[in-house]
């Protein structure tokens, strides 16, 4: 596995309906959009954004994280209206082991149209082919059935849930954990 060309060369990635671009802190009224409804974010380990300044701190996070080369986040932009919408990420690398693991969010106007595993698709793609990933993994919370829906979708398969693995909000959750592999296509 080699993140060297991602980080160098920030590459946008294609589909059919949607461009994926790095996301930048000037994303962030857009992003605040996405994440400052409660129903989008239930799934997600942040609160509430209640202000763009909190979409600001958050981003400004997520571009530490790049710079220090630990997880890479695009914004997903709907190719029709030109808005972002959401986004996917390489959250986190195990270059020794060849691993990666994916995380997403999309606003939930756009939940049920196919986006999400649209853009997947083509992370999954780009993990595969261009980074040399063997082990592309990703987990939700054992009760968003949406999302495990998003991984079945894209062709990962059901490893095991992680019981407690993650405090939430002030709780702890099951985790199911997903996995595909290079050899699985």
């Amino acid at each position: 596995m080699n993140t060297t060309s991602l980080f160098e060369n920030i590459p946008n990635l294609e589909t059919n309906r949607l461009v994926l671009r790095k996301l930048e802190v000037s994303d962030a009224e857009d992003y605040f959009n996405v994440l400052s409804d409660p129903e989008t974010i239930k799934h997600t380990r942040w609160d509430l954004f209640n202000t763009v300044e909190d979409s600001i701190a958050y981003l400004i996070y997520l571009e530490q994280k790049y710079q220090s080369r630990q997880a890479f986040h695009w914004g997903i932009i709907e190719k029709d209206s030109q808005k972002l919408i959401g986004r996917v990420a390489f959250i986190s690398f195990d270059e020794e082991n060849d691993r990666t693991e994916i995380g997403y969010v999309i606003s939930k106007h756009y939940w049920n149209k196919g986006f999400i595993s649209e853009a997947i698709q083509e992370l999954i793609k780009y993990g595969f082919n261009e980074l040399g990933v063997n082990r592309i993994e990703a987990r939700c919370n054992e009760d968003n059935i949406g999302s495990e829906r998003v991984m079945q979708k894209v062709g990962m398969k059901f490893e095991g849930i992680l019981r407690e693995q993650l405090k939430m909000k002030g709780n702890y959750k099951n985790q199911k954990h997903y996995s595909l592999f290079r050899s699985d296509l």
